[in-house]
C-alpha cells in the first residue's frame, strides 16, 4: 500500500485468487508456449477469432500498458493460458496436473512443474464434466446435466461479438465494458463468472500453466512463488515482504467493476432466491 492506493496484492487477496495450483494447466509448457498462437491464429481449442475475442477481455479484468505500466493479461498471454485449459484433453497426459515437487527457478536442476501428471480414472470423470459438459452421458450426469467450461467459453465469446455488432475485440475499452458489466444479460453474467476467475488463476498462477508470462503476474506483486528447494530465511518468514506500487486508476476500476467483493456489492440474487428471502426473513 503506497499512498493509500489498492495494490495488485490487496486486490488478489480480496479475490480468493490465490488457489493457483487448482488451475487448470497447458501442457508440455515448453512445447505449449513455443508455439503460441498470434492474433487471428486458432489455439488448442478455440478459434483464432474466438481467443482474440477473449484477449480483448482478459485485457479490460487486467489491464496493461498503456492503462497501467504494469504488464497486464495481453503480456501475460492470460488467453492462450485459458485456451490451453479449454484444450486440456488433446494432449496424453491431459494437461490438468503440474508436477512437482519443484521448478527450476530456485535451485532445482529439473523444472518438475513442467511434467504433468497422468489422472486416475475420478480424476479424468471429474475434469471432464468441468470442461466437456455431461453431454446427456449417464455416466456424467449423476447430478444433473452440467454445461462444461468449453461450451460456456463458446457460446458467450460469440455472445459477446453479437453483442458489439459483429467484433468486441474492436470496440473501445469503455464499450467493451458496458457489455461485460450489463447485469441484466445472464448469458454475459455465465460467461464473466468463468473467464474472470480463469484469468486471475492464469494471471498469477505459476507459468508452468501457461500464464504469467515472464512472472509478470508475480514481478508486478513483489511475490517469490514458489521458493523450494532454496526456502526462505528466517527473516523471510518473520518479517513483512516488500510493499508493491499502487495499482493504476486503470486497474482499480477494472478489478471494482468485475469483483463485487472489493467494493462491498452483492451479487443479484435470482428470482427464486429474493422470494425464498422474504418468506424466510433472511
Amino acid at each position: 500500500m503506497a499512498g493509500g492506493g489498492t495494490t495488485r496484492r490487496a486486490f488478489l487477496r480480496a479475490g480468493g485468487a490465490l488457489g493457483l495450483l487448482a488451475l487448470a494447466p497447458p501442457g508440455r509448457v515448453a512445447e505449449a508456449l513455443a508455439a503460441a498462437p498470434g492474433p487471428g491464429q486458432p489455439g488448442r481449442f478455440l478459434t483464432g477469432r474466438e481467443l482474440d475475442t477473449l484477449r480483448a477481455v482478459t485485457a479490460r479484468f487486467v489491464p496493461g500498458p498503456p492503462d497501467d505500466p504494469a504488464p497486464g493479461a495481453l503480456e501475460a498471454r492470460v488467453a492462450e493460458a485459458i485456451d490451453l485449459l479449454l484444450g486440456a484433453f488433446a494432449v496424453s497426459p491431459p494437461l490438468i496436473h503440474a508436477g512437482g515437487p519443484f521448478s527450476d527457478r530456485h535451485g532445482s536442476p529439473h523444472d518438475d512443474f513442467a511434467d504433468f501428471v497422468a489422472l486416475d480414472a475420478h480424476a479424468e470423470l471429474g475434469w471432464r464434466i468441468r470442461l466437456e459438459g455431461s453431454r446427456g452421458m449417464p455416466e456424467r450426469e449423476f447430478a444433473g446435466p452440467v454445461r462444461g467450461l468449453q461450451q460456456i467459453y463458446r457460446e458467450g465469446l460469440a455472445h459477446l461479438d453479437e453483442r458489439a455488432g459483429g467484433d468486441f475485440a474492436a470496440l473501445p475499452g469503455p464499450a467493451q465494458d458496458a457489455i461485460l458489466s450489463d447485469l441484466s444479460d445472464p448469458a454475459v453474467q455465465e460467461f464473466v463468472g468463468a473467464a474472470f476467475s480463469d484469468t486471475l488463476d492464469a494471471m498469477y498462477g505459476p507459468p508452468e500453466y501457461g500464464g504469467n508470462r515472464g512472472l509478470a503476474g508475480w514481478s508486478y506483486t513483489r511475490w517469490d512463488g514458489d521458493t523450494q528447494p532454496r526456502g526462505h530465511t528466517d527473516a523471510e518468514v518473520s518479517e513483512p515482504g516488500p510493499a508493491g506500487p499502487p495499482v493504476s486508476a486503470a486497474a482499480l476500476t477494472a478489478a471494482r467493476r468485475f469483483h463485487v467483493a472489493l467494493h462491498g456489492a452483492r451479487p443479484a440474487r435470482s428470482a427464486a432466491a429474493r422470494s425464498w428471502r422474504g418468506l424466510t426473513g433472511r
